[in-house]
């Protein structure tokens, strides 16, 4: 029976999505300069010709996979940041980067390990500006109602605490006490 359009198109889908997890898998496991496109191929259970017809090239691969990731997360940052910014605001910013570093955390790995390279930040800054201007804004409004001396200087300290707090989890997801640290993160920026 012949297949409709439709058809190839999510089965075209399933594959490209089948493909970025099987990346995100050898480039977590190897690194990103270690792995290769017959390696991604291979883990895919797929040809090395037919990864060409989804993907061009590693390094597009690399940008897919961080770009919709960061999309995913971002999207979820700016709704919150778009509300007035109270104290359960920000304590809600904490707990979203907690739930997504655990639930995502091979993708979390593979951005930390490549946070440094061109391509990487090429995605962060031309995808992102605005959400990074708005977090900016209202992280800077924050501190300064709370009589922060210095509210730079606070986004820079929560901002190296929560990358602390990704890069501890990273290295010892099983016994890095991630919920313990959320709380005092919540107790330190928020007071609760």
């Amino acid at each position: 029976m012949p297949r409709t359009q439709e058809q190839f198109e999510a089965i075209r889908l399933e594959r490209r999505e089948h493909i970025l997890q099987s990346a995100l898998k050898v480039f977590a496991e190897d690194g990103y300069h270690n792995a290769s496109i017959s390696k991604v191929s291979k883990e895919a259970g797929i040809s090395k010709g037919l990864m060409y017809n989804y993907f061009e090239s590693k390094e597009e691969l690399l940008q897919t996979l961080i770009g919709n990731y960061l999309d995913e997360e971002n999207a979820k940052v700016v709704a919150l940041l778009k509300q007035p910014f109270t104290d359960e605001v920000f304590a809600d910013l904490i707990r979203l980067s907690v739930e997504v570093l655990k639930k995502n955390p091979l993708q979390w790995k593979l951005y930390m390990d490549m946070a440094n390279r061109p391509e990487v930040r090429e995605i962060m800054q031309d995808r992102y500006v605005e959400s990074q201007l708005l977090w900016v804004e209202k992280l800077t409004a924050f501190f300064t109602q709370r009589n922060a001396e210095d509210p730079m200087m606070e986004i820079q300290f929560f901002a190296s605490t929560m990358t602390g707090l990704k890069v501890s989890y990273l290295m010892d997801p099983v016994n890095f006490p991630i919920d313990e640290m959320e709380k005092r993160m919540i107790k330190l920026f928020v007071g609760r």
